[in-house]
């Protein structure tokens, strides 16, 4: 049996705050930049994807409505992208529910879409196409204290 992508990443789904599902992205994001921020639309949590460990990728949960989502803000669920290709990521995908991590992949599809692929043992896969909230800041600053 094959779990759901959305089973993969958060504990349960929710939605998003009505405000943040009406916001746009900013001009000029680059069209394979996956820096800023991303609604899951199951679930409605958004995620913040920015650089870490010495130029890699990373994100982690940055605002969730329901409050058993909002449990798992600040929690991140991607470690150490590496760029694979023009828009593409591989990296660690951290299950906040079950607390393990499968083998993650990043496509940006384009500035305002981008596919998020978790897979068990190489084979057992589930993605999800996510949208742009916001653009990267200029200097994105985000710093996880435990990937130091």
């Amino acid at each position: 049996m094959t779990r759901s992508f959305a089973e993969f990443l958060a504990p349960s789904a929710g939605a998003l705050l009505a405000a943040a599902m009406a916001a746009t992205p900013a001009a000029g994001a680059s069209s394979n930049d996956p820096r800023g921020v991303w609604l899951r639309p199951e679930g409605g949590v958004q995620f913040s994807f920015y650089d870490c460990e010495g130029g890699k990728l990373c994100a982690k949960v940055v605002a969730a409505r329901n409050a058993e989502d909002r449990s798992s803000i600040g929690a991140v669920i991607l470690r150490g992208a590496r760029q694979t290709g023009p828009n593409e990521w591989a990296g660690q995908l951290f299950n906040v529910e079950d607390g393990k991590t499968y083998d993650g992949f990043i496509t940006v599809k384009s500035p305002t879409r981008l596919t998020l692929k978790g897979c068990l043992w190489g084979m057992l896969c589930s993605d999800e196409t996510w949208t742009r909230i916001s653009a990267p800041p200029a200097a994105h600053a985000m710093i996880d204290a435990d990937l130091r």
